[in-house]
């Protein structure tokens, strides 16, 4: 199992965000809150890949 982390968020346009997480809560604030593009916020979380994030992410928003 990959130790990669990634996060991710629902865009006011509809599309989906996914982001490596490098341990950065700074980073991850600033992306987040107050960002008024921003619907939904995904916390970090492990997966293999960027397309097993995607559907991750997807799944935690109900957009699956």
């Amino acid at each position: 199992m990959s130790d990669i982390k990634w996060w991710g968020y629902l865009h006011t346009n509809g599309t989906i965000q996914v982001k490596r997480w490098f341990g950065d809560y700074k980073d991850y604030q600033d992306d987040c809150y107050g960002n008024p593009f921003v619907e939904k916020v995904v916390k970090p979380f492990i997966a293999e890949s960027r397309e097993e994030a995607t559907k991750i992410i997807a799944q935690q928003l109900g957009d699956l």
